[in-house]
């Protein structure tokens, strides 16, 4: 019994010990499980280079997107230029048609009220002309504003400002 005892003391000794020992190593880093460590930093990358691609082809997107946007705008105006020029032809036609007029009338002798009444209309026409102008530039500036704040709206996913003091802070009034 004092061998089985002796016994008993050394196994629990060996135990302690192995107890002791495997405490110690526990945050050995020979204790690391080398290949599943790679396999976890492996996959960390993988999923890392995804995401970057996935970004790139994002902004490859956008970019085509900004492009074809830029290129349809600028075909829209080219076709506005063209009728605008159209138009201009138009109303040089009519200057050289209107001062042909004035000229023969100069020539012919016509009374000085005749002439005068021509150059009025001339100025009038003239005018009319330059109003009609300005109109027509403030409308297409306007509009190519609209478009511009629209598409930077679009972009930037911002709402439109509203029109009321009272709409900012949740009122709602009827006028």
């Amino acid at each position: 019994s004092e061998k089985a005892r002796e016994r008993n003391k050394a196994l629990d000794n060996k135990t302690k010990k192995l107890s002791r020992w495997k405490h110690k190593m526990s945050n050995s880093p020979f204790m690391v499980n080398l290949v599943a460590e790679t396999e976890r930093i492996d996959e960390e990358h993988q999923i890392r280079l995804h995401e970057e691609e996935r970004r790139q082809q994002e902004i490859v997107r956008r970019q085509h997107a900004a492009k074809q946007e830029i290129i349809l705008r600028a075909l829209q105006e080219e076709s506005d230029l063209e009728a605008l020029r159209r138009e201009k032809r138009a109303i040089h036609e009519e200057e050289r048609r209107l001062k042909a007029l004035l000229d023969l009338e100069k020539t012919n002798g016509h009374r000085k009220a005749d002439r005068l009444a021509a150059q009025r209309a001339e100025k009038q026409r003239h005018q009319t002309k330059r109003e009609y102008r300005r109109k027509e530039n403030m409308t297409t500036l306007a509009s190519l504003q609209q478009r511009e704040t629209e598409a930077l709206r679009l972009k930037h996913n911002v709402q439109p400002a509203s029109h009321s003091t009272f709409e900012r802070f949740g009122g709602d009034i009827d006028m």
